[in-house]
């Protein structure tokens, strides 16, 4: 299947591998079907979430494990069912967590939103984005000395944030 994406034109994909979001991404509650585009490796990060239907919406995303090593994620219950996980998320779950960054033209000020991750289950490629319970942040910095020219000293326990590579980061621009 060929696809238009916003960044890199046409690209073909397996359809079997698109992820299906039963009620969309927030703000975008009518795409569906998106692929996850690696074009910098298959478990290499940024990653781009793709709408499989229109060139437009297209998200730049992370693994926010390589962000803050104690990630978690808690689902409600209505979204383990959308998500098929009768048993909820356990040790032997197979699913996947993502991050939407919003990547501005000075690639430096790119933030991150921990608060609300997208989480897919890989076995059925479904996925949902969730509003976590913990304490993250909607806007958090990636780039550590964007968090310390800012004085804030509250990330103290995210100083290993990686410092992806000045192309890494433009390849996200819009």
């Amino acid at each position: 299947m060929i696809i238009n994406t916003r960044d890199f034109g046409e690209v073909e994909i397996v359809e079997e591998e698109l992820i299906t979001f039963p009620v969309g991404l927030f703000a975008f509650e009518g795409e569906k079907r998106f692929a996850l585009l690696s074009p910098l490796g298959e478990d290499v990060y940024p990653k781009w979430l793709q709408s499989a239907d229109d060139v437009s919406p297209c998200f730049v995303v992370f693994d926010p494990t390589i962000i803050d090593t104690d990630y978690s994620v808690r689902l409600e219950t209505f979204e383990e069912k959308l998500l098929k996980l009768d048993d909820g998320i356990t040790d032997n779950t197979n699913v996947s967590c993502l991050v939407i960054a919003t990547v501005p033209n000075d690639f430096k000020k790119t933030v991150v939103n921990m608060k609300a991750p997208v989480v897919v289950n890989l076995d059925n490629a479904l996925a949902v984005q969730s509003i976590s319970p913990f304490d993250y942040e909607f806007r958090y910095p990636l780039y550590s000395e964007q968090s310390e020219q800012s004085g804030d000293s509250e990330h103290s326990e995210h100083e290993s944030t990686p410092e992806p590579d000045e192309d890494v980061a433009k390849a996200g621009e819009d």
